[in-house]
């Protein structure tokens, strides 16, 4: 009998909580409490990361949000221009378009992935296209080469949202080495945390000049030339950060080894299949671990997607339900949005959007990967025994 009606759950142990503090973390906390207003841990922090990531600058941020906005306006990029963005992202991609002033424009994902899909792009770009924004969905980079190349044909920035994807490598290069910038976020979800945050990487020495200034408030030789907001990282959240980078190495690989064996065990099952994996991805960050449930399979057995994780959930494993296409949030259509960037926004729904929002589209959340291999086999077994209770739940 299945846990939802009554029956003895398969998974009683939990997975790993996040995120993972220890004393390394409440040591470089004190040090910097006590060195208030006297340390450069910000400073060090982005000489290591634009290091290890193989790019000239870094600039550690206030969020995830707002290094989005603020590679926009250091591109100058607002009114009357358009941001190309896949709809199948969190909403900050959309919210740092709009605050700059934007006009966001949504093209549709890969199936196979749910990163923006190069093939149907460039019937999205205009004369007003300014950028495109290639979110890493779940930490997988999207295929970069192809969009790096559309970018170039049309004259217009590529912004690489890595969000969810620090440490991730697409064909031999950090994905934080793509494009005209990248961001990162380092929310507490996040992969690297420090309880909320943001980091920038670009190789363009005048966008870095750009975003001096604006981190500068404006201010250049004693004078404010520009209007502009503080938006740097605080020296303790930067203090935490480089304790949790620490371990970043670490949990990568175990989150790579458990990412591999799972997707070997989705695959002996009918119904779902993990996200496809390009073999130019030289590092998965797996952020999130995307599952992609066959609707049209789980419908010959009198099942749909809600159905499954209701009965998933109550077996101990908690696969949820992914992104809703962007397009259909409120804030697209509010008033206020249109006031602020002078026009409407394009809500026709996109075909592998539609199917991946409100069909198909599953995950875990990347703390799932931190656990044993029998929790890997835990999750496959507790999906394989919700199918084989098909007609359990659907009171055949």
């Amino acid at each position: 009998m299945l846990a939802i009606h009554g029956g003895e759950p398969l998974k009683k142990d939990g997975f790993p909580g996040w995120p993972r503090t220890g004393e390394i973390d409440r040591e470089m906390l004190s040090r910097a409490v006590s060195a208030m207003g006297k340390s450069n841990y910000r400073a060090q922090f982005e000489e290591r990361f634009a290091r290890d990531c193989g790019v000239k600058h870094c600039f550690a941020v206030a969020n995830g949000t707002v290094s989005l906005e603020m590679i926009l306006r250091a591109m100058e990029i607002g009114y009357g221009d358009e941001v190309i963005l896949p709809p199948y992202t969190f909403v900050a991609t959309l919210s740092s378009i709009i605050f700059a002033g934007a006009t966001p424009v949504f093209a549709d994902i890969d199936e196979g992935t749910y990163n923006l899909s190069h093939e149907t792009l460039e019937e999205k770009i205009t004369p007003k296209t300014r950028a495109i924004i290639a979110v890493a969905v779940a930490g997988c980079p999207p295929k970069l080469d192809e969009l790096s190349a559309i970018a170039k044909k049309h004259g217009v920035k590529l912004i690489i949202d890595a969000a969810q994807a620090v440490g991730a490598v697409w064909n031999g290069k950090n994905i934080c080495a793509w494009g005209d910038a990248a961001s990162v976020s380092c929310q507490n979800s996040k992969n690297l945390t420090c309880g909320e945050g943001g980091i920038i990487t670009t190789d363009d020495d005048g966008l870095a000049e750009k975003l001096t200034l604006i981190l500068h408030g404006g201010k250049k030789d004693g004078c404010y030339i520009s209007a502009a907001q503080d938006h740097n990282l605080s020296e303790l959240q930067a203090a935490v950060l480089l304790s949790q980078y620490e371990k970043l190495e670490e949990e990568m690989y175990l989150r790579e080894k458990n990412a591999a064996y799972l997707a070997g065990r989705l695959k002996d099952l009918p119904f779902a299949s993990p996200a496809d994996y390009d073999p130019r991805i030289g590092r998965h960050a797996y952020h999130l671990f995307l599952i992609r449930l066959r609707s049209e399979v789980l419908a010959s057995r009198g099942l749909d997607r809600n159905t499954f994780l209701n009965a998933l959930n109550a077996e101990g494993i908690p696969l949820c339900a992914g992104y809703s296409p962007l397009y259909a949030f409120p804030c697209v259509t509010a008033p206020e949005t249109e006031r602020i960037i002078g026009t409407k926004i394009d809500v026709t729904p996109l075909p592998n959007a539609e199917k991946a929002g409100y069909e198909e589209g599953t995950w875990l959340y990347q703390a799932c990967l931190l656990g044993t291999r029998k929790d890997m086999d835990d999750i496959a077994d507790a999906m394989l025994k919700v199918w084989e209770h098909a007609d359990e739940l659907n009171g055949k």
